[in-house]
């Protein structure tokens, strides 16, 4: 049986010599020293995941205390395969996205029935949030055209950068044309489910649905109150639904994605670029 033999020596750093490392210790470990720093080069960016915590706009209410800390994870493997046997329709989709990828808010785990009872800007806070620790920040967009150069060009924008409007949990009070003035509330999660709980229907009807879930009351010129219906909805003027959904999303709670801007900046000119949820998370 033949003897195996190790050679214990490296090339000095200076090149040609052979260093033993038994007999030079310190000349073994130069040598190592270099061959590793001449291997290595700049190490990769690897960028930084996003903060798993998300401040919501609005929040939730429980035991009178309002609950505005929401945590959110990265999507896996297992996730997209979940997202993808909804994504025909869209409202499922997003609900499954929340669910998914929404781990508590305050206390209160992110349940299917939790989820629902959170204003519209919240939601869509949390999807920008979901989107962001799993994807990253930036969003690229390609063949955005300048107004003021009429030139089509790409840019990356930064989620973390979107615009968010606060507003305090309660009602909002909107004049009407004939005196008088509509109470309604934000919508919610279960608002918008119901409103497109009907594919075949049309925007005039959806935004009928929305309206009669939202309204509260109609208080006319001389004080008298009816409580919201959809037989009221029904009974009011276009201008003045018109104006009350306006209102709403004016003054709602959350990120400001349709009032979204970049900058071109071969003509330095501020292009608008609205966005949408189904912007944020087309990547799912």
């Amino acid at each position: 049986m033949t003897d195996m033999h190790y050679d214990w020596t490296f090339d000095s750093p200076d090149g040609g010599q052979q260093v033993d490392v038994l007999a030079d210790t310190q000349g073994a470990t130069a040598a190592i020293q270099s061959l590793l720093s001449d291997s290595a080069g700049e190490p990769p960016a690897i960028p930084e995941p996003a903060d798993c915590l998300v401040t919501l706009p609005a929040g939730l209410v429980r035991d009178d205390v309002i609950l505005t800390e929401a945590e959110v994870r990265e999507l896996t493997g297992a996730d997209e395969e979940a997202l993808a046997r909804v994504r025909a329709n869209p409202l499922r989709l997003l609900e499954t996205l929340l669910e998914l990828g929404t781990v508590r808010i305050g206390d209160v785990p992110a349940t299917s029935d939790v989820l629902p009872q959170l204003l519209l800007g919240d939601r869509d806070a949390l999807v920008i949030a979901i989107r962001r620790v799993t994807f990253g920040d930036e969003m690229e967009f390609d063949q955005i055209n300048c107004p003021n150069c009429d030139e089509d060009f790409s840019a990356t924008i930064s989620l973390g950068a979107i615009q968010s409007q606060t507003a305090p949990i309660g009602r909002l009070t909107v004049p009407l044309r004939k005196g008088g003035c509509a109470i309604v509330r934000y919508p919610t999660g279960a608002d918008q489910a119901a409103m497109l709980s009907n594919a075949k229907a049309t925007n005039a009807e959806h935004n009928s649905t929305l309206l009669s879930r939202c309204l509260v009351e109609i208080r006319d010129a001389e004080g008298k109150v009816t409580p919201g219906s959809a037989e009221v909805v029904a009974s009011l003027g276009m201008s003045d639904i018109r104006t009350i959904l306006k209102q709403l999303a004016a003054t709602q709670p959350g990120p400001r994605l349709l009032e979204t801007t970049i900058e071109h900046e071969e003509c330095g000119g501020e292009v608008p670029l609205p966005l949408s949820v189904a912007d944020i998370f087309r990547d799912f």
